[in-house]
């Protein structure tokens, strides 16, 4: 067998395939890519797994023989291919060995294969009954929440994003917290009431990741949850990831309805200021103060510190004059996110939860829990 790729295809596709591949599996299998090589569809198929996603991609090939599959080790394929100096790629099967080189064989290198009977088999998924959504508002539900998903292991339930159909309203819905703030973003979706789609769950960080990376370009995805997994169908081939068990919080509870203080300031001197503030805080969580009056907002280190700073900006401010601690780096995570020339600020006191908008970003919230120093 003998086939002949264009590089820059192989390449885009090894890397999303390594993207699941499980480097630091038990089973040797498991960070093995799935070659097929099909000639009537001269088409090379790429699989990989970890057993809780799944990834299935596809590459025009001029295939010379009859059809083959076997496994090759997915990181080193990857990395031959990423500094492999022709534009066309020729792969042929010896034995038990790939050959990777160029029309010339000017460069030529060998991979160990693997029986195909090794790989795992994967789920079977079909395309109908999906939701048809366009892959950036996909990768924009994804990427504008999943910062404020949770680090800690031992909050799994909190470790991902959570999608919500809301099927009377047209609109998808996606919630990301790890406890001491929460991002939410609405998104109206075609179709959504038809789909498959009937209830909520709650994707792994990395599956989202993913998810995001491969609806980024495309101009309509299918997505949907099937049996405890969410998969995704692009252009190239199909995606797919089992969900977090469990039942996520219940964040409409904390999201306070009334606020009696309200902040409007410009995103990018706010934001600006608040990362020259926390440069000289020494301490872990980065405690930075914002005392708010009727025309300005001043920006300090905490006291005590061994450095400290302080910046004054004009702002729009109604309500009583107050003083409030956030952490640093989840304020500034929050203004990274957002679009808006002018961000809005409504706090009820110094131990309640602040709520951030902003004109620009339609559908989007942000909710900070305040620190008590």
């Amino acid at each position: 067998m003998q086939a002949k790729l264009d590089k820059s295809h192989l390449e885009k596709l090894l890397k999303r395939a390594d993207g699941v591949a499980d480097k630091k599996a038990s089973m040797a299998v498991l960070s093995m890519a799935l070659l097929n090589f099909e000639p009537e569809e001269k088409t090379l198929y790429i699989t990989t797994t970890d057993l809780e996603q799944g990834f299935r991609g596809r590459v025009p090939a001029d295939i010379e023989g009859e059809r083959l599959s076997f496994c090759v080790p997915c990181r080193r394929f990857l990395e031959i291919i990423k500094d492999f100096p022709e534009e066309e790629v020729y792969l042929l099967k010896e034995d038990s060995r790939l050959i990777i080189r160029d029309e010339e064989e000017k460069e030529l290198y060998e991979l160990s294969v693997m029986d195909s009977e090794e790989f795992p088999s994967l789920p079977e998924f079909y395309e109908e009954n999906l939701l048809e959504i366009p892959g950036k508002v996909l990768t924009e539900l994804i990427r504008s929440t999943i910062f404020s998903a949770s680090k800690d292991e031992a909050r799994f339930v909190l470790g991902g994003i959570y999608l919500e159909p809301m099927r009377e309203k047209g609109v998808l819905r996606a919630v990301a917290s790890d406890g001491h703030r929460l991002a939410l973003l609405d998104r109206e979706v075609l179709g959504l009431d038809s789909s498959s789609l009937k209830e909520g769950f709650i994707i792994s960080k990395k599956g989202a990741d993913m998810m995001a990376d491969l609806s980024e370009e495309e101009l309509i995805v299918k997505f949907g949850f099937v049996n405890n997994y969410v998969v995704l169908f692009f252009s190239d081939g199909f995606f797919f990831t089992r969900t977090i068990e469990g039942s996520f919080p219940d964040y409409r509870a904390v999201i306070p309805q009334d606020f009696q203080n309200k902040l409007k300031i410009d995103r990018k001197l706010f934001l600006d200021a608040c990362k020259r503030a926390s440069n000289v805080i020494s301490e872990k969580f980065k405690p930075i103060r914002l005392s708010l009056t009727s025309s300005e907002i001043t920006i300090s280190s905490p006291e005590g510190d061994t450095s400290r700073a302080r910046i004054r900006l004009s702002a729009e401010y109604e309500g009583s004059p107050l003083t409030i601690s956030f952490n640093a780096v989840y304020l500034i995570s929050a203004l990274e996110n957002m679009k808006s020339e002018e961000v809005e600020v409504k706090i009820n006191d110094e131990r309640s939860p602040a709520l951030i908008t902003g004109f620009r970003d339609e559908g989007f919230l942000y909710l900070l829990m305040p620190m008590v120093i």
